[in-house]
């Protein structure tokens, strides 16, 4: 059985403003160019925000700083036509909670024919399985969370949708169990293992902007009382365009492979808020990520700080590694750092560097490797590997302090160390 909850606020409450929200989400999903503007770089004349995840987990056993999967923001927002996405093709949950498994997040912003300036945040997890030993696990399938935040003719409007495909309990042994999904409010509880909330949301519409979020599902583990939030969406649009604003990002590290057998987004990802971080230095970090294949990164670490003086602004990304190692010792390497350094000059003039990035020991089959001029190491039949790739535009720059490319014919590129900053 397949329940939908949709919930929607305006400011004038007339059938047509929801049936043109949904008419331009659905447009928006779909690519139809008839509905929507997708053109990149085209002004909204609104501050367009947007964000989501996977999972989240909290309380109980969970250590503090797990980290939220799938993560994707947009911080600040004046384009229509903008795309931003994440994903992890699987995920193991904190504190024994059990895994995730193809998860997406997707952000997106448009303009509509009839002149509506669109914010939407949509999250897709294809399979949760909760476990807890011996008293079985909670499987659930097809959960997603939209969030729609819009102005047009008639003012703000928000909406938020949610759909879950099956709720199911194995037990240790017998037959499966298929639960009927819950109405928001009226959460199930399966005795001695979990409590499980379907379709939380927040709207707040006012004649200065528009803000929806969502949470697909809460579940609350009851032996260890650990709070799992699933398919979490959220979109704004605010009134003005910002000025002069703050854009970057850092991340310890992303993956791709052609046949898909090594695959991760931007872990652990921050993303730069368009007003700054008022001088605080902010950090998200994790122990380690397994990307696949013997392929293990520990001590990753994402960090940003950026300040405005008078006179003058400053940013910070920087992009941290403790190590990689590939094929059980067959490569390492430590201590890959990436950090890029952007000031703006009150006269408009943009200043940019990499200081701070740095490399540490490469070690190859035992033994310890060094770059040459080119700055380019191939390792026969193992890896190639690149340092310091940067990319300067007119208002900021990016760095990858170290590209990985594995010579085994699947085509699989590693970033270590990103960080990017642009001030605008």
């Amino acid at each position: 059985m397949r329940r939908v909850t949709t919930t929607v606020v305006a400011l004038a409450t007339t059938s047509a403003l929801s049936i043109a929200g949904l008419g331009a989400a659905q447009a928006a999903t779909t690519g139809s160019a008839g509905s929507v503007e997708r053109a990149a770089g085209r002004d909204a004349g609104f501050a367009l925000k947007a964000a989501g995840y996977g999972t989240r987990a909290s309380g109980g056993q969970v250590p503090a700083g797990s980290r939220d999967t799938a993560f994707m923001a947009i911080g600040c927002g004046t384009k229509v036509g903008m795309e931003r996405e994440n994903h992890e093709a699987e995920a193991t949950l904190p504190g024994g909670a059990g895994t995730a498994s193809a998860i997406r997040t997707d952000l997106w912003t448009v303009r509509s024919k009839d002149g509506g300036v669109h914010s939407y945040s949509r999250n897709r997890t294809a399979k949760i399985v909760l476990a807890q030993s011996g008293l079985g696990e909670v499987q659930i399938s097809a959960v997603t969370s939209l969030s729609h935040a819009w102005h047009d003719g008639q003012g703000f409007h928000a909406e938020t949708k949610v759909t879950v495909g099956d709720i199911e309990f194995v037990p240790p042994s017998g037959d499966p169990q298929h639960f009927e999904i819950p109405t928001p409010g009226q959460p199930i509880e399966i005795p001695g293992l979990a409590k499980i909330t379907v379709g939380q949301s927040k709207k707040s519409v006012t004649s200065a902007g528009a803000t929806a979020e969502a949470n697909a599902l809460r579940v609350t583990f009851l032996p260890s009382a650990t709070r799992l939030t699933v398919g979490h969406s959220a979109a704004q649009a605010l009134d003005g365009i910002k000025h002069g604003t703050f854009h970057g990002f850092s991340t310890g590290t992303r993956s791709t492979a052609a046949d898909d057998s090594i695959t991760s987004g931007r872990t652990p990802l921050s993303l730069l808020p368009c007003q700054g971080t008022n001088g605080k230095l902010r950090t998200k970090a994790i122990a380690d990520v397994n990307l696949g294949d013997q392929i293990v990164v520990q001590g990753l670490r994402s960090q940003q700080k950026a300040s405005q003086f008078p006179g003058k602004s400053v940013a910070m990304e920087r992009g941290t590694v403790a190590s990689i190692n590939l094929g059980d010792g067959q490569l390492v390497v430590d201590g890959i750092i990436g950090q890029a350094n952007v000031t703006r000059s009150g006269s408009g003039g943009v200043t940019s560097d990499i200081k701070g990035t740095t490399l540490g020991t490469i070690t190859a089959n035992g033994e310890p490797q060094s770059f040459p001029d080119s700055d380019v190491i191939e390792i026969p039949g193992v890896a190639k590997l690149e340092r310091n790739i940067v990319d300067k535009t007119k208002f900021g720059i990016s760095v990858i302090s170290l590209r990985i490319t594995l010579l085994d014919g699947r085509a699989a590129v590693i970033d270590l160390g990103v960080a990017q900053a642009r001030i605008r």
